[in-house]
């Protein structure tokens, strides 16, 4: 019984050594087979020539094997493909080479080598200006100085839009938003200043001189050298224009408003900013007479809101011109009533008309006044009209009727007409 026991453990043991033997040698078998697989395979990937020659001989398989290996270009199709892309870049600006060349890059770096080793195999110079304009492209800047530039870009762009902003407004508007600025923060008179040095001279100097002197003060205290003086001389220059314009206000005073009309009822000759401080010296009573005669009513309108804007600005209140559409309005209606008449006397042959002047000469009605609210008297009589009648009658009808008046009528109407002013 024990022999047999013996007998079976002894098979077993030897059936297990064979099992053993057999599964090694089968691994010993796959390490065989799989490495030197593994080895093409790595090949194939990694090694270009290999590839290229693999790909050639499975070409020739028959049947769907060969069919797939067929789509793979050879060694001179790529080549030739290479060699394509590598003139096509050459051909482009720097610029726009930089821009594809990096694509490329991007999408096949394997591809981009090849191409910038045939680009400086044909154009050496061209590819080095590429090259370095990649290597400026992919550069990254200090990421801190780089913050620090997109802050100072955004800082300035919101305050030249403020400074935009304050342009747009009408200067006694813009003096309140400044004033505001100021109160609003511990740094107003610093931080108006930064708004400041974007904003024209001209505007910047018409809100500066409306401020209270401190707060003027302060703000010139923040500005640069540069602007602070170019202000100054912007500020200089107005006081020397206005001065001017003050003179020629005198002179234009005695001047006839049929004829100054064309002077200062547009501005060809002068801005409107130079019209208004003209109209304040003329005063109420002449601006309205001037202003009556003119045909553009949109003109007179920007006239009258420069003047109220200016006579804030410099009074802090506006009186003057109510008085010139007051006396605009005066002047208007006497001027559309002598047109009238004109029409009317043109009807009536020289006799009637000689009588007619001579009765409202001699019998003249007690004359139409009317006040301004500065005082200013405007007044017509008799005399007005026929002067004014006369002025608007063709020269040989005014003519006609002088030769035909009384000689001492005729004498004083002439001596009239003739002054300035008339």
């Amino acid at each position: 019984m024990a022999e047999k026991t013996a007998d079976a453990s002894k098979i077993k043991e030897d059936e297990g050594k064979k099992s053993k033997g057999a599964g090694g040698c089968l691994v010993v078998l796959l390490i065989l087979v799989l490495t030197p697989l593994l080895a093409a395979g790595a090949l194939y990937f990694f090694n270009s020539d290999f590839n290229m020659s693999v790909n050639s001989i499975m070409s020739n398989v028959p049947g769907p094997v060969g069919s797939f290996f067929e789509k793979f270009p050879t060694r001179e199709e790529e080549q030739a493909q290479v060699r394509t892309v590598a003139n096509y870049m050459l051909d482009l600006t720097t610029d726009r080479a930089v821009d594809k060349m990096l694509v490329l890059q991007g999408d096949d770096a394997g591809a981009y080598d090849a191409v910038v080793q045939d680009m400086l195999r044909i154009n050496p110079n061209k590819t080095q200006k590429i090259l370095q304009g990649i290597r400026d492209a992919t550069v990254s800047p200090d990421a801190l100085l780089n913050t620090v530039q997109n802050i100072e870009a955004e800082n300035t762009q919101n305050l030249e839009s403020e400074a935009a902003y304050l342009e747009s407004l009408p200067i006694n508007d813009a003096v309140d938003e400044v004033n505001q600025m100021i109160s609003d923060s511990l740094n107003g008179h610093s931080d108006v200043a930064a708004v400041f040095e974007y904003l024209s001279d001209s505007s910047a100097m018409q809100i500066l001189y409306q401020l209270d002197q401190a707060d003027r003060n302060k703000i010139f205290s923040y500005l640069s050298d540069d602007k602070a003086a170019s202000i100054k001389t912007a500020y200089s220059d107005r006081q020397r224009r206005e001065s001017e314009l003050e003179q020629i206000a005198g002179v234009y005073a005695s001047e006839d408003a049929s004829t100054l009309i064309d002077t200062i009822g547009n501005t060809n000759t002068y801005t409107l900013d130079e019209l208004a401080v003209i109209y304040e010296n003329l005063g109420p009573k002449k601006a309205g007479e001037v202003l009556a005669k003119s045909t553009d009513d949109s003109f007179v309108f920007s006239l009258v809101s420069a003047i109220k804007a200016d006579m804030l600005l410099k009074e802090g209140e506006d009186l003057l011109t109510p008085d010139i559409l007051k006396s605009l309005k005066v002047y208007k209606e006497f001027d559309d009533n002598v047109t009238e008449l004109v029409s009317v006397y043109s009807q009536m042959d020289t006799t009637r008309m000689v009588e007619n002047i001579q009765n409202m000469m001699l019998n003249a009605s007690p004359s139409t006044v009317y006040e301004l609210d500065n005082g200013d008297l405007i007044s017509f009589s008799d005399e007005d009209i026929v002067l004014a009648l006369l002025k608007n009658f063709s020269q040989k009808t005014r003519a006609s009727i002088l030769s035909s008046l009384d000689q001492t009528l005729s004498s004083e109407l002439t001596r009239k007409l003739a002054l300035p002013g008339n």
